[in-house]
């Protein structure tokens, strides 16, 4: 993965460094007593692998001593029905202490619109299960969660740190400012769903140092097991801060790792009050500082929330365009749409009294939706245009890369007119400011990625069709007739068809474009080989029809703007040399050169001959990590 994108047939390492890439025979005169000599068999070795967005603490189960028990979902599709009788199997097994919570872990985001006639809201459901024990899911993708009374009454305000629980009067008083995280029934009050920034106000007990310290050694297997040598921790506060001194200090390190200080715009400003820059660059700082003589460790980024998710219900992306409102029949599918520019609707909007009474239930029966769904919604930026220009100049000066959580195409719209901001004050600096997940993203935008040079880091496997998911974006993206008709729900234009994840075209572009895997979300597992399939083919086979029965269904090949797929060296420079570029270590890691480091992996698959054959591309998921050497040292031998 060199420049001239080379190949060799033989490899020779010394200490920590790469010696010699060229010839066998060659590199067979280099080899003296002592040298260990591994014939690969004509099997492919690979620079050490860089995942660039990734939240590797969360991927292993810490150990907890009664302050918290995860039932883990595993992102199974489940009713509320089944979810009271899951969770109250789970509070059957766990041994809480008097303030103990219960969590659902990898709870299927969707699922919380799962109500049924006995629980007609999640709030009603978690209340069933316990009404003193404190009940938290916790949503797969990070950003949705479930909520009981007794969750409700933990809130703390995130300003002054005091209890004050959550209720339909809070919201409207003290939590006003953070209302729009929390959704709510038709009296105002709390439903039991809520999104992003209600975590830090729930605050359910998150694990530390002592709780990680049994598990360290599942977390450095499974990055051996994947290839990844480097990797980049996407949001990271004093308490991730403190394992990863921990496994410096104690010689745990298995892979290099850049560690992003979260700058979250509810606490140090940016969204509803002006960012406070001296404070956000002095928790910056600090983590810089703390690991400035760090051989494995650097705190040198910053992780900065532009938006939300774009799924239904969450739906905190920030879009160009307003989220449609699909209509639903009687049979599950799509109806009709929501006209949000016909007189019915703007009446809607300007008449208040719509929202909820009478007015708003005559309103429902009229026209078989409800008033509040003639509002035009863009999603929620996290941070004013003006902050968040204000926050990238800042820490571009400050010698900081901002890694940018950037999914809808108005985010990304933003946080590029952000890094444009610092580069015309500071000019260029060459840090490698990245956005992270790209999952639409305007033609026009795309453009100015190339012509900046800009890094992105999306998840290549969230190209591929998905269907349970997918109803939660296509219809609210595009206007579809038809949940259940793969050709309808997977129309190619549109906005969904023309913006959604635009990978080869960013690359054509100019753009610089790695790769981030974001597990434990969707997975917890790096699972770089099934990412570059992904990249590969944009596609795969779904039932012609989701709710048939028969054990065998037919099957359709799917695809996901397929004029996107990317090639196979296009993906290996992702993982590789990109990503590399993406954490500022190219001069170290990224490709297999004498005088860079000894981040090798071998693998027990011709992903090649693979990827030269659509049939054949969906095999490359199935690679395996024969042998992975770190810094000079194997820390994974499977030969």
């Amino acid at each position: 993965m060199d420049a001239g994108r080379s190949r060799a047939s033989a490899v020779a390492t010394r200490g920590r460094d790469i010696l010699f890439v060229g010839t066998a025979e060659e590199a067979a005169a280099l080899a003296g007593p002592e040298t260990r000599v591994i014939d690969a068999g004509g099997r492919i070795v690979l620079p050490g692998l860089h995942d660039v967005h990734i939240h590797p603490l969360h991927t292993i189960e810490p150990e907890y001593n009664g302050e918290r028990y995860d039932c883990n979902f595993q992102g199974a599709s489940v009713t509320m029905d089944e979810t009271v009788a899951r969770l109250r199997s789970c509070l059957q097994e766990a041994d809480l202490t008097t303030d103990g919570w219960l969590v659902g872990q990898f709870f299927n985001p969707p699922s919380l619109l799962s109500v049924t006639e006995t629980y007609p809201t999640v709030r009603a459901a978690l209340d069933a299960v316990s009404s003193n024990i404190p009940i938290q899911l916790e949503g797969s993708d990070g950003h949705a969660f479930g909520l009981n009374t007794a969750a409700y009454r933990m809130a703390r305000h995130p300003e002054t740190g005091e209890r004050l629980p959550l209720t339909a009067d809070s919201l409207t008083g003290a939590y006003a400012a953070y209302a729009e995280y929390f959704n709510t029934d038709a009296g105002g009050a709390p439903d039991g769903t809520a999104k992003d920034f209600a975590r830090h106000i729930i605050g359910a007990p998150v694990a530390g140092l002592e709780n990680f310290k049994p598990v360290l050694g599942q977390l450095t297997d499974l990055m051996a097991a994947n290839g990844i040598t480097s990797l980049q921790d996407a949001m990271v506060g004093e308490d991730l801060a403190d394992v990863y001194a921990y496994m410096d200090a104690e010689g745990l390190l298995d892979f290099r790792v850049r560690l992003n200080t979260h700058i979250d715009s509810n606490l140090f400003g940016g969204r509803t009050r002006p960012l406070d820059m001296q404070a956000a660059l002095k928790a910056a700082q600090s983590m810089r500082a703390r690991f400035s003589g760090s051989e494995y460790v650097r705190g040198d980024g910053v992780k900065l929330f532009v938006d939300g998710v774009v799924e239904h219900p969450t739906q905190t992306a920030a879009m160009l365009n307003p989220y449609l409102e699909p209509v639903f029949g009687a049979d599950g599918d799509i109806s009709g749409y929501v006209d949000l520019d016909g007189a019915d609707c703007r009446q809607a909007r300007a008449d208040t009294r719509m929202r909820s009474g009478p007015a708003a239930a005559a309103f429902q029966a009229e026209h078989g939706f409800a008033a509040v769904r003639c509002d035009k919604r863009y999603g929620l930026l996290e941070f004013t245009p003006d902050n968040l220009s204000r926050a990238v100049t800042g820490f571009d000066k400050a010698g900081f890369t901002v890694h940018m959580h950037a999914l809808g195409d108005k985010a990304v719209q933003v946080a590029l007119d952000a890094v444009e901001a610092a580069r015309r004050s500071n000019g260029l600096s060459g840090l490698p400011h990245n956005l992270a997940h790209i999952q639409f993203v305007a033609p026009e935008d795309v453009a100015r990625i190339g012509e900046m040079g800009i890094a992105v880091t999306p998840t290549l496997a969230w190209a591929v069709p998905f269907w349970e998911y997918d109803t939660t974006v296509n219809p609210y993206i595009n206007e579809v007739d038809s949940l259940f008709d793969m050709a309808k729900l997977y129309r190619q234009d549109g906005i969904w068809g023309s913006r959604v994840y635009p990978f080869r075209s960013i690359k054509a572009a100019g753009g610089l474009l790695a790769a981030g895997s974001d597990a434990p979300v969707d997975v917890p597992s790096p699972q770089p080989f099934v990412n570059m399939a992904a990249g590969l083919i944009r596609g795969d086979l779904l039932p012609a029809d989701p709710r048939a029965e028969a054990q065998d269904p037919e099957l359709v090949p799917v695809m996901v703007n397929p004029d996107e797929v990317l090639s196979l060296d296009d993906v290996l420079a992702a993982y590789t040399i990109n990503g590399a570029i993406a954490m500022g270590q190219q001069e170290l890691t990224g490709s297999i050169e004498p005088g860079k480091r000894a981040d090798l992996i071998m693998i027990d698959t011709d992903i090649e001959r693979l990827s030269q054959d659509i049939s054949t591309i969906w095999d490359i998921a199935q690679t395996g990590v024969l042998l992975t050497v770190f810094d000079g040292r194997i820390v994974r031998d499977k030969l």
